[in-house]
């Protein structure tokens, strides 16, 4: 098992952990919690029906969330399906995505109170999915300014070959400049950075380069988390935010 601290001040406090099984999902949504999210509820002293987590498509949906949407996806069924970004403005409401190398992106506004959790692979961080966060936290009463931007561990360009249809998708959005800081062609392959992908996104909604940071923690190179690339398969790790009350 392996726990990381993304971000604790007074404000907020969010994590990345594999969980001691790397199990989050369940079979059905009659079943009981999984213990990770029974360990996760411990940890942050909120009860389960404070923990939300989207079903998520790797796409570019984002849904607010509140008190209302406690507990789905975690103890019960869930209305937030095809969702792969969460915002609230209410504290001791827990934020929670999966991921096994697809990367998690923290955001933050402290004037505003107001947080939101994505879970971005390599369709949405050429897509439309931080817009659409930053649109959404925008109707809470963020401003792009003042969002904090995080991205946590994920797989890195070291790790993360990738065809050239990527490339392709990418050239529909990025230009070629952009081009050339996303991808890196080592030994006639292609390798893409996510997080230079999300930093550019983010740039262009008007969040400052000083509120862009980066967890450099890979997942396919750390044993200690859980990897899609890597060969894990129904096993991953949990990204989580929550303001403090």
């Amino acid at each position: 098992m392996k726990s990381m601290t993304i971000i604790d001040d007074e404000f907020s406090f969010g994590g990345f952990t594999s969980g001691n099984e790397g199990i989050w999902t369940r079979n059905a949504p009659t079943d009981a919690p999984t213990d990770d999210y029974i360990s996760l509820s411990e940890r942050l002293r909120v009860p389960l029906t404070h923990i939300i987590r989207p079903y998520q498509a790797s796409g570019d949906k984002v849904e607010i969330v509140g008190t209302e949407h406690g507990g789905m996806g975690v103890i019960k069924d869930n209305v937030l399906k095809k969702v792969d970004g969460i915002v609230t403005a209410e504290k001791g409401i827990a934020l929670s995505v999966l991921a096994a190398d697809c990367v998690p992106i923290y955001l933050i506004d402290k004037k505003a109170a107001v947080i939101g959790l994505l879970h971005c692979g390599w369709r949405s961080a050429a897509g439309s999915l931080l817009h659409n966060a930053v649109q959404r936290m925008k109707e809470l009463g963020a401003v792009p300014a003042e969002i904090q931007v995080i991205t946590g561990p994920h797989i890195c360009p070291d790790c993360y070959e990738v065809g050239e249809d990527v490339r392709q998708a990418y050239a529909e959005v990025f230009t070629e400049k952009q081009l050339e800081k996303i991808f890196v062609i080592r030994n006639h392959k292609l390798y893409l950075d996510l997080s230079e992908a999300v930093r550019l996104k983010a740039s262009s909604e008007g969040i400052t380069d000083e509120n862009i940071s980066v967890i450099n923690c890979c997942t396919c190179h750390d044993n200690s988390l859980y990897s899609y690339r890597r060969g894990d398969r129904g096993r991953q790790n949990a990204a989580f935010i929550i303001m403090k009350a």
